[in-house]
């Protein structure tokens, strides 16, 4: 059988170099470990600014998802003061609790003072103000202040007026202000 195979080519020794080293201008070149540090060093920058760019992210998050919880807790209770306008004429929330409570209305004062107490679950350290006026024989027009801190603040006022001098409460916090015709 070994006469059917073709002869196998003989290599010389001398001609394949098992120690020929790549040169470029006369030395060896590779990485050093000033240049891994430098590396290093613009690596950590960039992670440095992902890191700082998701804490701004989350940060935003939270404060969009209280003030989407702050227009819809309003909304719930504007509209269960238009279930019974009547009922709602004397009422209202005066340093975080409701006012203007008699016989009649005792139902709607109950009423605000759970939707009260679920502000201050849904929202951190939140008070309400909301006086309702009567504008004519027909017309009746609510003003709802929600404002919200993120860190407890020893003044509890309510001062919902972005076009005022003093407003900072955007950023400790958030303000909302809803004026509408019941």
């Amino acid at each position: 059988m070994s006469a059917n195979l073709p002869p196998f080519p003989r290599v010389e020794p001398h001609s394949i170099s098992l120690r020929s080293p790549v040169r470029l201008g006369g030395r060896e070149r590779g990485v050093t470990l000033i240049e891994s540090l430098i590396a290093l060093l613009v690596l950590s920058i960039a992670l440095l600014g992902v890191g700082a760019l998701q804490l701004m992210t989350q940060r935003d998050e939270v404060e969009a998802r209280w003030r989407s919880a702050a227009v819809a807790m309003s909304g719930n209770l504007i509209e269960q003061l238009r279930t019974d306008r009547v009922a709602s004429e004397g009422v209202g929330i005066t340093n975080g609790a409701p006012v203007g409570c008699s016989g009649p209305n005792q139902w709607l004062c109950d009423l605000i003072a759970v939707w009260l107490s679920s502000l201050g679950d849904q929202l951190p350290h939140a008070t309400a103000q909301l006086s309702i006026l009567k504008l004519d024989d027909d017309l009746l027009k609510a003003d709802l202040a929600i404002v919200w801190r993120r860190l407890p603040d020893g003044e509890a006022q309510v001062t919902c007026r972005p076009q005022d001098a003093g407003f900072s409460v955007a950023a400790d916090g958030g303000c909302l202000r809803l004026e509408t015709i019941l």
